[in-house]
């Protein structure tokens, strides 16, 4: 079975929790400032992709490294999307591009590069 490395998917994780605190306390001080719209927009602009975020951390083995990729694909984009609030819908537009660039990745990269990033990702 193929999987991301532990440490990968910690890395990742301490970066999510780090965006969560930051829009959670942005929205807070947008709140004590008299603008609740961040507040209002947080469950739907940063819960439900952390939720979704932490679902993709627990799966552990995949069939194959292309779904391992595409499942670090997937949290990759999830943190860019409670990064950047101001383009997260389309980021969430882009999950196809994602699964895009995995499949090139797979067929036009490199044989070199292929089995270098793979050996840095995943186990």
């Amino acid at each position: 079975m193929n999987s991301i490395r532990p440490n990968c998917i910690a890395f990742l994780s301490l970066i999510g929790i780090g965006l969560f605190i930051w829009r959670a306390m942005q929205a807070i001080y947008d709140l004590l400032g008299g603008d609740e719209t961040g507040f209002l927009v947080f469950p739907l602009a940063v819960i439900l992709p952390a939720l979704a975020f932490g679902f993709l951390t627990t799966r552990r083995d995949m069939r194959s490294q292309e779904g391992a990729l595409m499942q670090l694909g997937a949290m990759l984009q999830l943190l860019l999307i409670v990064a950047i609030p101001n383009h997260a819908l389309l980021l969430t537009l882009g999950f196809p591009v994602v699964f895009l660039c995995v499949e090139l990745f797979e067929t036009k990269a490199p044989n070199a590069l292929r089995t270098t990033i793979k050996r840095m990702v995943l186990r």
